[in-house]
């Protein structure tokens, strides 16, 4: 099976680069996606270099912005090609410091937060509701990601980045793909992995909150049980950032999700970088696959995508690499199940206490 060619445009710096083959790399448990491009580059033609910036388009779908990351001319006995890593604007957001006066605020959720901290103008985008915090200080030398991620797991949220090269900060999948994806329809290939490692059973938060003296304030402790675990395996984890109420029961039941969606996944090659309606296969996205050889249907959640174009005659053409799991596991609702036993994922209901 071989998928539509899609027409890629890439415009690094004004200069739109002939390529061979593309291959790009969005997850939805990742900050910066990656595109790598190896083509022939015209002699007397200069070359994108490093951080010019750029853009990567599908048949008119924009699919990363940001700038040029890696150059490697290769010279070899018969050939000459270039290949030239891109990545997202938000690779700035991860490696890069806060530059701010006080670096404190208060009474600002995350998204405020973000906005506050974001001294390059990246960008910060969210997807649903989210608590005030009273304050929040940054370590010095932080990125703008690494403050703000703990604070998303405090509300049970990811971040990502977009195809405009921003934040964006989401506590439940963004949709659902149209079509479906079938053993002997669409497929190409399909694996799965189910492992007990990173599953505990209980998982137990603890922290402190910044203001007040009772033991709620100074040794709540929220805790969510994994039953698939099948056995006392308790793992503790300190809260980054104050420890209210909901920030202990969100994280508790979040650690106790994502390391089931860690341990049991699933990944399948598609024909195409498009699902039946004509959108691009987009982590955080849900998709219902039906596969007996690998004991799956049910509905499912893309972690990450891998988009690969070959022009060359010999090339697989164009597909894509999808790696999935129960959508519980990125905050969406129950499957409706019709799988084998081993892709069951915890719906944990986190206590509150003082320890």
């Amino acid at each position: 099976m071989t998928g539509a060619l899609e027409t890629i445009s890439i415009n690094a710096a004004g200069i739109f680069l002939p390529w061979q083959h593309v291959r790009i790399s969005i997850s939805a448990e990742e900050a910066v996606r990656t595109a790598v491009v190896t083509g022939h580059v015209p002699p007397g033609m200069s070359p994108p270099w490093p951080d010019d910036k750029v853009t990567l388009t599908a048949s008119g779908t924009l699919l990363l912005t940001g700038y040029v990351r890696d150059l490697r001319p290769d010279q070899g006995p018969d050939d000459w090609q270039a290949t030239i890593t891109l990545v997202s604007r938000t690779v700035d957001a991860v490696e890069t410091s806060i530059l701010h006066k006080t670096g404190r605020v208060e009474n600002k959720d995350i998204k405020g937060i973000g906005e506050a901290f974001d001294n390059l103008g990246i960008g910060i985008e969210a997807q649903g509701s989210f608590e005030t915090i009273a304050k929040h200080q940054i370590e010095p030398g932080e990125s703008l990601y690494s403050t703000l991620e703990p604070l998303a797991r405090a509300e049970a949220a990811i971040i990502h980045d977009t195809a405009e090269g921003k934040l964006f900060i989401a506590k439940k999948p963004g949709g659902t793909h149209s079509g479906g994806l079938a053993a002997g329809v669409n497929i190409v290939s399909a694996s799965a992995e189910f492992s007990g490692q990173g599953k505990f059973n209980p998982t137990i938060i603890r922290g402190q909150q910044s203001r007040g003296t009772t033991p709620q304030a100074l040794r709540p402790e929220s805790k969510a049980n994994d039953p698939s675990v099948g056995r006392n395996r308790p793992k503790i984890v300190v809260l980054d950032g104050e420890a209210t109420a909901s920030h202990m029961k969100n994280a508790a039941e979040w650690e106790a999700r994502a390391a089931a969606g860690l341990a049991v996944n699933a990944t399948i090659v598609v024909v195409g970088w498009r699902d039946a309606g004509g959108k691009t296969w987009t982590p955080n996205w849900q998709v219902y696959v039906r596969h007996p050889r690998i004991y799956l249907d049910q509905m499912m959640v893309i972690k990450s995508v891998e988009l690969s174009q070959d022009t060359a005659g010999d090339g697989e053409g164009t597909r894509a690499t999808l790696t999935l799991t129960d959508p519980r596991a990125l905050g969406g609702s129950s499957s409706g199940s019709k799988s084998g036993k081993g892709w069951s994922a915890p719906e944990p209901k986190a206590d509150y206490q003082a320890q």
